[in-house]
């Protein structure tokens, strides 16, 4: 979106009451019909990746988490310690990020990044530190911000967590990653992150950090963001996004019990 265009949303924001970007409807940037209507991924998860998994029989999974098969064979993210997304990449959960990524609505980022800090409490994990997944500088300049930026600060600030949006640098520019294989994605963004300015050992050894990004396909782009923080030794590296896509299920056969 060009800028006179981001100017033309911005002037009509302050004028006219906020139009969701769900729905279309005035009073809400995000209103609380479209919320509900996002549909989560369910248990059972995968404990690594979390890709859903499709069981049709009841499996008892307190004592042991499953795997899908690309992270029981080692195949899947090895440098992320696991990987959620809010819900799947449909209906008004879609439209919103869309409206905030290429409509320049920056304003949508309010209450997807409230949605991040709410599905974060119910995960339950550890947190010390939210990373956000940056843009090269030539895209930041045409996009004119970074909507990973701008979702990962709504959350910190939500939960009060320490925010640090120079720990990561991506230091080459790389292909779009829709239409390209598992591979060829992996590849893609391989090297392409490295520490920035906060990106220290002092900053990150003994945290655990959590990179945030607004959606996930393979979870690649997040794999390899991990892979440059490893060398500061944090203790995990975690990803969460707003969206992945809707899975296509696998056989029971596929559930694969760690240990």
């Amino acid at each position: 979106m060009g800028t006179v265009s981001r100017l033309t949303h911005y002037a009509l924001d302050l004028v006219l009451p906020p139009k969701c970007a769900g729905c279309g409807t005035r009073g809400s940037t995000f209103c609380a019909g479209c919320r509900k209507a996002v549909i989560s991924p369910a248990a059972p998860l995968c404990w690594h990746c979390g890709r859903p998994l499709l069981l049709v029989a009841p499996v008892e999974i307190a004592e042991r988490p499953p795997l899908c098969p690309r992270c029981a064979e080692g195949k899947g993210l090895n440098n992320l310690t696991q990987l959620r997304a809010v819900g799947f990449h449909e209906g008004p959960l879609r439209e919103a990020i869309h409206a905030l990524k290429y409509e320049g609505r920056r304003r949508v980022a309010g209450p997807l990044g409230e949605m991040l800090a709410r599905y974060l409490q119910d995960w339950g994990t550890d947190v010390d530190v939210i990373v956000p997944i940056p843009l090269h500088r030539a895209r930041h300049r045409q996009r004119g911000f970074n909507q990973a930026d701008l979702l990962a600060r709504h959350c910190a600030g939500l939960l009060e967590l320490p925010y640090l949006p120079r720990a990561l640098t991506r230091k080459r520019a790389t292909r779009p990653q829709v239409g390209l294989t598992m591979e060829e994605r992996r590849s893609n963004v391989s090297g392409a992150f490295t520490p920035g300015r906060q990106g220290t050992v002092a900053r990150l050894a003994g945290k655990h950090v959590l990179l945030i990004d607004d959606v996930t396909t393979t979870g690649s782009t997040l794999n390899a963001a991990a892979a440059a923080l490893a060398p500061l030794h944090p203790v995990s590296v975690r990803g969460m996004t707003l969206s992945r896509p809707v899975p296509r299920w696998q056989p029971t056969t596929h559930l694969i019990w760690p240990g």
